[in-house]
């Protein structure tokens, strides 16, 4: 059988591990709203779960993991490369987010005539 390192991980130390990075996102999105840098490397560093500082990350997070499963499955890549790729999706996902709340928080102008 083939151990890595994190496969040797215990099960119990990972559950926490992820139920941290949960409460961090959350602590940051309670304390500390609307900080588009902030979102961006919570996205870096916690993947799908820093989406979740901004609100409506459900969909997204459901999107990254359907990626990521499919990157497991469809392509021969070992797990660890996988994974750096869905963080690398996760950030560019979150740049999109960005860009799309501030275009929806941008006022229209004078002469802009499209229905809001």
């Amino acid at each position: 059988m083939n151990s890595s390192p994190l496969t040797d991980t215990p099960q119990v130390v990972m559950f926490w591990v992820a139920l941290l990075s949960l409460v961090a996102v959350l602590a940051f999105r309670r304390f500390a709203p609307h900080r588009p840098w902030l979102a961006m490397l919570l996205a870096i560093f916690f993947g799908p779960a820093g989406h979740l500082y901004l609100r409506g990350a459900a969909r997204y997070v459901l999107l990254m993991y359907v990626a990521w499963v499919g990157l497991l499955v469809a392509t021969p890549l070992p797990p660890l490369l996988s994974a750096f790729l869905l963080t690398v999706l996760s950030g560019l996902l979150m740049n999109v987010r960005l860009r799309q709340a501030a275009e929806a928080a941008t006022p229209p102008g004078p002469g802009d005539n499209t229905p809001a």
